[in-house]
């Protein structure tokens, strides 16, 4: 049987030299924070938002070149993506044991070079460099494109005990997988759906999405999620000068009723990457420009308070505290604390 591979050998090569470990169609990389856990035992602002572990993070994706958008905050090569924009072949992708286990493999060696390093922490390496603590799924591409996430997860839940929480990050354009997910009632520890524009206009502009029906998958996608038994959080990317208007704070609102998140968190778009070639520093919020927008967009919510912030990456967190969906932030174990 053939494989399901990247057919652009010179992306292939683009990411492998930032230093993606690449299998077939999937990925995974030990990310900036991950680094810094290791060598300085600075942590994200997942571990201070939701507790995870941060060194013990593994950030993978099953469709590392494969997305329905082409976002212009993007930092990844995306303008050349492929333009599958369909979930991928089932009858030609790695089935979700052999995925993971060998991105497992690939986390491991990216890692192990850091027993050579003076500044890391060696016990700590000990602990996590084979048994990740943490698994997300994101890092590139749209990961819902993978047919398999739903049964990835209960992969993980069955043979990797030492995970202790499990995110699934999405653009919100792939409903047919969250509903996959919600009739098999097999869930991750958290759920991130990104807001990119508070309305179909702006979806269009910064999202650039393949799908004509784009703006219906979102909307749709966000009333599946809303009645899924997973912990949700929104996670709202601020561009200057496209989406921070407070004239947009209602419309972001409107959608927070439709998916019912259990958190919002509102970050500042950074320049990195490939963003540098759509964007520019004038583009790039300030922790302030965040913080101040954050206040007034608490104001519109009837149910949700300030929780967090973290300078570093220029987010601000609300938590909703509404009856039922007052949740601790601190994960415990990979199921849901709802």
């Amino acid at each position: 049987m053939e494989k399901w591979t990247i057919h652009d050998k010179e992306i292939e090569n683009q990411l492998k030299e930032a230093g993606y470990g690449i299998f077939n169609h999937s990925a995974v990389e030990i990310c900036h924070w991950t680094k810094e856990a290791i060598t300085t035992g600075r942590t994200c602002y997942k571990n201070k938002f939701y507790g995870i572990s941060t060194a013990g993070c593994m950030q993978i994706t099953q469709a590392v070149v494969w997305c329905p958008n082409r976002c212009i905050y993007c930092w990844r090569p995306n303008l050349n993506f492929e333009s599958y924009n369909r979930t991928l072949p089932e009858d030609k992708v790695d089935p979700p044991e052999l995925t993971l286990e060998k991105l497992r493999e690939l986390r491991k060696k990216l890692l192990i070079g850091y027993f050579g390093n003076p500044k890391a922490n060696k016990e700590l390496l000990k602990e996590i460099i084979d048994k990740p603590q943490h698994v997300t799924f994101s890092l590139s591409g749209e990961p819902l494109l993978y047919p398999y996430v739903t049964e990835s997860i209960s992969y993980i839940k069955k043979n990797w005990p030492w995970v202790k929480s499990i995110f699934v990050v999405t653009s919100g354009q792939v409903p047919e997988a969250l509903e996959r997910m919600r009739k098999s009632n097999v869930y991750p520890t958290q759920l991130y759906i990104s807001f990119t524009g508070p309305n179909k206009e702006l979806y269009k502009k910064i999202s650039v999405p393949l799908y004509e029906d784009y703006w219906e998958r979102f909307i749709e996608s966000l009333e599946i999620s809303s009645k899924m038994r997973v912990r949700r959080v929104a996670r709202i990317t601020i561009i200057k000068g496209y989406n921070d208007s407070e004239d947009y704070l209602d419309q972001w609102a409107e959608l927070m009723d439709i998916y019912k998140p259990h958190f919002i968190e509102i970050k500042a778009f950074m320049l990195l990457g490939y963003s540098r070639l759509k964007l520019n520093l004038e583009n790039m919020p300030s922790h302030k420009d965040i913080v101040d927008l954050s206040r007034k967009f608490e104001k519109k919510l009837d149910n949700f308070n300030y929780m967090d912030e973290d300078e570093d990456s220029r987010i601000v967190v609300l938590k909703n505290i509404s009856g039922g969906m007052d949740i601790d932030p601190i994960i415990n174990s990979v199921e849901p604390n709802v």
